[in-house]
Formats: structure tokens, C-alpha cells, sequence
């Protein structure tokens, strides 16, 4: 429509009617990317290209990718220095990222901000996005992970499977993936993955 538009008149300001073909790109784009992830699950053709990377630049590189949706959010950084760098599959392991907070923006309102935490372990470094959205009852969050499972009040747009691979990415670097919610005070969903060091002393 958007398009149409700027098609019938072209002395239309622009701007407006360009951000709505931009969002619906991405949109259409995160989509693409969601079924062709879960064909690689299906046919067991996803493979890991592991290697070493910091936290920032991951979390860094999968805002960057999602633009303007992210960009005019407030979004809080807690990543501190001490983070130990990781061994992982950079362009799944954003995927993950850009996942969950996808799921944070649409969830919340506009205004309330979104935290996305890092933290090292034995092994492991866990990275967490918190939003202050409506939460999910203990019911939903026992099968939020499933393939196709929609919150059935959402009304937000999404096919069902954006979870679903981020938990099939996740375990496949041998990490595990979760959420804490309770209904009206948000929701915080987490993740594992394997710390460069264990790499290095296997």
C-alpha cells in the first residue's frame, strides 16, 4: 500500500510511507530467514561455523541488523568488560539475540525500556533480555518453546517458529534457553553458550 501510494504521487512526502516499506522488509525478511532455519533444523543440515568472539560485538551486530526497530528504543546495555569472549556460530547465536528482542519490542510498550544483560559462568556465558511487557502465565511458558505456539491474547503478528529455532540454536551449541515471567511484572528470557576458554582448554 505504502508503495502504491508513492507510485499515484509522487510528490507524497516520502518519509512516512518509506519507514512503513522498511518495517514490513524486515518483517518479510525475519520471516524468509524463520522458514529457511527450520527446513536446516527439519533436514538436520544446521551446521555450526564456531569460532571466537566477544559478547559486545555479538549483541552489537545483531542490533545493528535489526535497524530502526531497535534504534529507537531505550535500549540498557549491561555487558560488563570481564565478560569472557565465547566460541559459537556468530550468525545464529544473533539470530537468537535478535529474536528475543524482537519478541522484547513487541511485547512492551513503546516507551518502557528493554535490558539486555551478560554474565560469565563455569563455562558458560549466559546473556538475558528483559522487557517490562504484560509477562506470561506459568501455562505459556511451559510451551512458549514450542514449534507454532502462539500467546493465544497476543494480537502481535508472527508465524510461531521464531522460539522455537532459537531454542534448536541454542542447543545445538550445547547451551540451554529459558524464561522467568510472571503475568504484569514482564518477562526475561536467557541463554547459554559456551565460553571461549572451555573451548580453548578441550
Amino acid at each position: 500500500m505504502a508503495v502504491s501510494a508513492l507510485l499515484a504521487d509522487p510528490g507524497a512526502p516520502p518519509r512516512e510511507l518509506l519507514t512503513i516499506v522498511e518495517e514490513e522488509t524486515d518483517r518479510l525478511n525475519a520471516l524468509v530467514s524463520e522458514a529457511i532455519q527450520m527446513a536446516r533444523i527439519d533436514a538436520g543440515k544446521m551446521r555450526l561455523e564456531r569460532r571466537s568472539q566477544t559478547v559486545p560485538d555479538l549483541v552489537s551486530s545483531a542490533l545493528g541488523k535489526m535497524g530502526s526497530a531497535a534504534a529507537e528504543r531505550d535500549l540498557r546495555l549491561e555487558i560488563p568488560d570481564r565478560v569472557p569472549d565465547v566460541v559459537v556460530d556468530g550468525e545464529l547465536v544473533g539470530l537468537v539475540i535478535r529474536q528475543l528482542l524482537g519478541n522484547a519490542l513487541k511485547y512492551s510498550e513503546p516507551d518502557s525500556p528493554i535490558s539486555i544483560r551478560a554474565h560469565g559462568g563455569d563455562g558458560w556465558v549466559t546473556i538475558a533480555i528483559h522487557n517490562r511487557g504484560p509477562g506470561i502465565s506459568p501455562e505459556e511458558q511451559s510451551r512458549i518453546f514450542e514449534r507454532f505456539y502462539r500467546i493465544a491474547e497476543s494480537g502481535a503478528p508472527g508465524t510461531g517458529m521464531g522460539l522455537a529455532i532459537a531454542r534448536n540454536i541454542v542447543e545445538a551449541h550445547g547451551g540451554r534457553i529459558w524464561v522467568e515471567s510472571r503475568p504484569g511484572e514482564g518477562s526475561e528470557f536467557s541463554f547459554t553458550i559456551p565460553r571461549a576458554v572451555q573451548e580453548v582448554e578441550a
